[in-house]
């Protein structure tokens, strides 16, 4: 089963641009009142985030909310709030927060928090003081360079065109997504490029995994010629059935990648042992690489 496919991302699905490409960037925010102070319009938290959530009843109860890392979060303001404190130093517990109150004689501590928005359009609050590791949300190119910052998320088709590579993003919708044990959607975007492969599925009898190789791979296979007579065997025709109905979903899903690099020698000189993270780089340097998708 042949086709083109994107190896770098999945065709059909939408991305969030992140400024900082790892958490030991100099533009990652250490502290949730880092992101108001440097007017954010939206954070990846990379770390756990505790927070409250706002009644939407108007009444004063908030209960905790806690976030594992790769949440997306829309900044809508700071507020000021208060919370009791008992004559012992502890805080009361019919209300841990309650909004300032110029007509109150009530002692309280005021506090300032973030209200933000999360995927979900759940209002909550998160302390200025918050530690952790977060990441600014970059707007759409696209919708900025005609006056509308509100879209952020762009296709990959977008992003392949404007942004240069490698890129920290986050994965928010489209096509299907990815199978991966405990994905937080977030992914690093080393390189785009185009190329031709050949979807096989491999037969061991027990199951069927399903790998894609490019059509210029150096590497060397054996192949059968006895085709005719291993069409009649039912391994074979049970491979075929899962490349018929997988095949095309496969060719477009994010895949788990192996690399294959072969050097080759000019007049005696041999490259750096460390490979070349670009294609296009790679092919300068005298390196053919080929990838195996399963």
């Amino acid at each position: 089963m042949r086709g083109h496919s994107r190896t770098s991302f999945p065709s059909g699905c939408h991305f969030l641009r992140l400024k900082s490409r790892t958490v030991k960037d100099n533009t990652v925010h250490r502290t949730v009142g880092s992101l108001a102070v440097n007017h954010v319009p939206a954070f990846v938290n990379l770390t756990t985030l505790n927070t409250f959530q706002l009644a939407t009843n108007g009444g004063n109860r908030y209960p905790p909310l806690e976030f594992a890392p790769g949440n997306v979060f829309i900044i809508e303001k700071p507020i000021r709030g208060s919370t009791r404190v008992k004559s012992g130093g502890g805080m009361s517990n019919s209300s841990l927060l309650r909004r300032t109150s110029a007509n109150s004689s009530i002692s309280r501590q005021e506090l300032h928090y973030l209200k933000c928005r999360d995927e979900r359009n759940v209002e909550i609050l998160v302390p200025m003081s918050h530690p952790g590791e977060f990441v600014e949300v970059l707007p759409s190119q696209f919708n900025s360079a005609n006056g509308d910052s509100t879209k952020l998320s762009m296709p990959t088709e977008d992003i392949i065109s404007a942004q240069k590579f490698p890129l920290l993003a986050r994965y928010v919708y489209g096509g299907s997504r990815p199978r991966l044990t405990s994905f937080s959607g977030l992914l690093t975007m080393l390189d785009s490029f185009e190329e031709t492969s050949i979807v096989g599925c491999v037969i061991d009898g027990a199951s069927f995994t399903l790998l894609e190789i490019p059509q210029s791979s150096p590497l060397l296979f054996q192949i059968a010629l006895n085709s005719h007579d291993l069409f009649s065997l039912p391994v074979v025709r049970h491979a075929l059935r899962v490349c018929e109905t997988n095949g095309s979903t496969f060719a477009r899903d994010l895949k788990f990648k192996f690399k294959f690099a072969q050097r080759i020698l000019h007049t005696g000189h041999r490259h750096a042992s460390d490979d070349p993270p670009s294609a296009t780089n790679s092919a300068r340097m005298g390196v053919t690489q080929t990838y195996l998708y399963l």
